[in-house]
């Protein structure tokens, strides 16, 4: 047995597991750390650690003050099984509902109760855009080089879109 993964079935000679604690792309966190509190983190627990909380500056944490609060007790955490399985099952709950990609970027949906910074373990660059319901959104680099977008309350469709800056005036 593997912790935290259960048996669903053989096929083709192969076993299949599935992963209980997988959290899908696309979620919000409730908590923040500063890039400071990042790296006085032990490097073997910043893993951990980026399961409680997002990474962000003091300029972000001042700009979204109403979607994230900075993380509790910060220094005060044990990283074990037990804490990594309870963040995991926490930020499934926080997940997004819906996600596709194509050959431009990708499509979300999400529904949250506030408005709440929405995070994608996908590479911050330059040449992302945003949009959420239609309307253009900041795309922001946070956790030390990951995208994060502001959504409101309610059910938010989100769209990302990649074009390879100097591209099109190449």
């Amino acid at each position: 047995q593997m912790p935290g993964w259960t048996y669903y079935d053989t096929q083709n000679g192969f076993d299949i597991w599935e992963n209980e604690y997988y959290i899908p792309m696309g979620f919000y966190y409730q908590y923040y750390v500063t890039p400071e509190q990042y790296e006085a983190t032990a490097e073997s627990d910043r893993e951990m650690l980026l399961l409680k909380a997002m990474v962000l500056t003091d300029e972000q944490a001042e700009k979204y003050a109403g979607c994230i609060e900075p993380l509790p007790g910060f220094g005060s955490y044990t990283y074990n099984d037990a804490e990594y399985y309870g963040d995991c099952l926490t930020l499934q709950a926080a997940s997004c509902d819906e996600f596709s990609h194509d050959n431009y970027g990708f499509t979300a949906e999400i529904t949250t109760l506030s408005s709440r910074l929405v995070f994608f373990s996908v590479p911050y660059e330059s040449g992302w855009s945003a949009s959420v319901n239609g309307e253009p959104v900041e795309v922001e680099k946070v956790s030390v080089g990951f995208m994060a977008v502001e959504v409101p309350a309610g059910t938010s469709t989100i769209r990302f879109e990649y074009e390879t800056p100097g591209l099109k005036l190449g």
